[in-house]
């Protein structure tokens, strides 16, 4: 006997996907994928690891702290952010917090992301002397170059900063 699941949303057959949550067949079309979803988290939340949800799994526990995810990374992506070629301008700003530091990243904004996305769920919402280094790897023929930074991330009045 030849045993096809069907879907948990729609009662189709063909399920070829399992609710990462509630192990329930779920269908393509029926099925959130997480591809890449709360990447630059530093852990992710067991809960919220998983590659596929149902659409009920997804709307309990993936939603709310998707969108929350979604937000910080807008705000991090807004953030004021200096150089340390800037130190002369930020002179004056209190550097308390030790620096955040990334590494193995793509590219440098995606490292000068990552840095803001770590200052902004500590509260933040400015990066102090930020530095990005680089160094290639080469591997048989083939060459890539990895990223890393670090950052003093602080807090400060978005309408208090001037252009020199």
């Amino acid at each position: 006997m030849n045993f096809t699941p069907i879907c948990k949303t729609c009662k189709k057959p063909k399920a070829n996907f399992v609710c990462g949550q509630c192990s329930e067949p779920v269908c393509k079309s029926c099925g959130q994928f997480m591809n890449d979803a709360f990447s630059f988290r530093k852990e992710v939340p067991k809960e919220l690891a998983h590659p596929v949800y149902c659409g009920q799994c997804f709307d309990e526990t993936v939603a709310a702290p998707l969108a929350e995810y979604e937000a910080n990374l807008e705000r991090a992506r807004d953030m004021i952010v200096f150089t340390k070629a800037e130190t002369k301008k930020t002179g004056h700003l209190k550097r308390k917090e030790l620096p955040l530091t990334v590494t193995d990243c793509e590219d440098e904004i995606e490292t000068v992301i990552r840095l803001a996305y770590f200052a902004v769920e500590a509260g933040h919402n400015c990066l102090l002397d930020v530095d990005v280094t680089h160094r290639k790897i080469i591997v048989g023929s083939h060459k890539k170059t990895i990223f890393s930074g670090t950052a003093i991330p602080t807090t400060i009045d978005p309408s208090a900063v001037r252009e020199y």
